[in-house]
């Protein structure tokens, strides 16, 4: 019989693999909608699937591999533009209407002035992105996101609710949340740990009742 941790763990895998695959699932949803109703573009929408269902697997891989606690394997990694991953994300994260896209600000051309490159994994930088995206839509908070050069650093800044001053030492342990409905308590601390492999680290700073801010550093 298992154990109540174990029953734990297992019910935060499954929930978190359901929860992260909805992006990807719900673009090639989307590209088939669309090829149904216009043949002429169905080469472009069925390399989107294609793209879609390849990231699906790569996410819940990586989910596995977190949840085993298991090293991330660096031996892949390529250089990348930042502003491009910022892009690729926002354009493939399932928001759920125009409204809540609207909540995103972004200014691409600064982003473009202060673009960096980092070594690093596609995918895995998406599903950071992907979890703070996730994070702070849930309570509808409007985000800002802007880059550094000088320092390498990508800037994520949200209005929302906070994070009490008890919560915040927690967010990159495993299993932690904090009172959110379908929370797992695994995004967090796989961002920690994707950041880290790339050669940086992820930093929290908020205050309850006023917004949550994370500072993505890249290796320099």
């Amino acid at each position: 019989m298992k154990n109540p941790s174990q029953i734990q763990n297992l019910k935060a895998l499954s929930a978190s693999i359901a929860h992260e695959t909805r992006n990807p699932l719900s673009a090639i949803r989307g590209c088939c909608d669309i090829i149904k109703g216009n043949l002429d573009e169905a080469v472009e929408y069925l390399d989107l699937i294609a793209t879609a269902s390849n990231r699906g697997l790569l996410i819940t891989d990586m989910i596995l591999t977190n949840i085993r606690e298991g090293e991330i394997d660096a031996s892949k990694f390529v250089n990348l533009s930042i502003l491009d991953i910022i892009k690729t994300a926002i354009k493939e994260f399932s928001f759920g209407d125009e409204a809540e896209k609207a909540l995103v600000v972004v200014d691409l051309s600064d982003l473009a002035k202060n673009d960096f490159d980092f070594k690093g994994d596609e995918t895995m930088m998406i599903f950071v992105l992907f979890n703070l995206l996730k994070n702070s839509l849930y309570y509808k908070a409007q985000i800002n996101i802007w880059l550094d050069n000088d320092k390498k650093c990508l800037y994520f800044k949200d209005d929302g609710v906070g994070i009490p001053a008890d919560k915040l030492p927690h967010i990159f342990e495993s299993f932690f949340t904090s009172n959110k409905k379908g929370g797992t308590g695994l995004g967090l601390p796989f961002c920690k740990r994707v950041m880290q492999a790339f050669g940086g680290d992820i930093i929290c700073e908020s205050k309850e009742g006023e917004g949550v801010e994370f500072y993505l550093k890249f290796k320099i």
